[in-house]
């Protein structure tokens, strides 16, 4: 009943004190019931709950951001979720983040300085497998011929993601380049009406998806031409990776450093400004060179698998495992 009216609360302007208080009250109960060596938590006003659920408690709080702290410097709410932002770092005792850009927040006033708080960037790991139902989402399930070429995106369904530039470019190139399919792999009201605007037999959306990876097994080339303020490591590029997909994503976050490898680029980095693709037609002309170079695109296929390298689960519980050790000594 509280997040109930907690929800109508936010619906009409009005702060949810009181779900907030009893959550928080919860948590508390729940970490003394539990007693945790470190707490780790993942967004803003989780941090704020975890971080007033500890005071008095002698456990660690180690803040991941994602990119939810610049993302609420850039929002209306910004005057509300801010101050919770900052009372977590106060009381933190380390933080880990994915890319340099989730650091905005320690240029703001009044926040702690970062080099009071221990500090490291780590990578999120990814292990993720085929399901056993994978046939169900093959190229013969869309109607795609084997020979096809096939470039395909997932991610949030939220416009900022780019998929309205990923479908021009395909109508821009659809007519020389019959061989070229997309699969779109999404869910949101707003993709809804994307299809609706643009029904073509090869062009794919295909919902929802619990295990994105058995669809980007199935194309050439992933895509990402994202604008979105809060983007930091996207999961999708690595699940592109993991199926050796070399990718064309935007020059946001901690993209460009994800593509790297010890061989090069594996893929293409889209121009990217004022959160807008400064020239959406690259994207065109990446896809056309993937579509008309073979050696390339079997080149970045190669040097996608050694960019996964570092997003090997073993290296992120390493370095975490190394920070919860650092923190519980402060």
């Amino acid at each position: 009943m509280l997040r109930k009216a907690a929800g109508l609360g936010r619906r009409l302007g009005r702060p949810s004190w009181l779900w907030e208080k009893q959550m928080i009250r919860h948590l508390r109960q729940t970490i003394k019931r539990l007693g945790p060596d470190i707490v780790n938590s993942h967004t803003i006003k989780a941090d704020y709950a975890a971080a007033k659920a500890l005071q008095g408690l002698s456990i660690p709080l180690v803040v991941t951001m994602h990119g939810c702290y610049e993302l609420f410097l850039h929002k209306a709410d910004a005057p509300e979720v801010a101050p919770k932002g900052k009372f977590a770092l106060q009381q933190a005792s380390a933080l880990v983040y994915l890319t340099g850009k989730n650091l905005e927040i320690f240029e703001q006033p009044g926040v702690r300085p970062l080099g009071s708080l221990l500090n490291q960037k780590i990578y999120n790991g990814f292990d993720g497998q085929l399901s056993a139902d994978k046939s169900n989402y093959s190229r013969a399930a869309l109607g795609i011929p084997a020979n096809a070429s096939v470039f395909g995106m997932v991610a949030r369904g939220i416009p900022e993601k780019g998929w309205g530039h990923a479908v021009n470019s395909f109508l821009a190139l659809e007519t020389a380049h019959p061989e070229l399919h997309l699969v779109l792999v999404g869910e949101s009201d707003y993709l809804t009406e994307l299809h609706k605007q643009h029904p073509h037999p090869r062009l794919h959306f295909t919902g929802f998806s619990h295990n994105p990876i058995d669809w980007v097994d199935m194309f050439d080339v992933g895509l990402l031409p994202s604008y979105f303020h809060a983007e930091s490591l996207p999961n999708s590029i690595a699940e592109y990776l993991s199926c050796g997909k070399p990718v064309i994503a935007s020059r946001i976050g901690e993209v460009p450093a994800m593509l790297e490898s010890e061989a090069g680029l594996a893929g293409v980095v889209l121009d990217q400004a004022n959160w807008q693709l400064t020239d959406p037609g690259q994207l065109t002309e990446a896809i056309r060179d993937y579509l008309t170079q073979p050696a390339l695109l079997a080149e970045h296929q190669r040097r996608a698998t050694l960019a996964f390298e570092k997003f090997r689960m073993i290296h992120c519980l390493g370095a975490y495992e190394e920070l919860f050790r650092q923190a519980r000594t402060i």
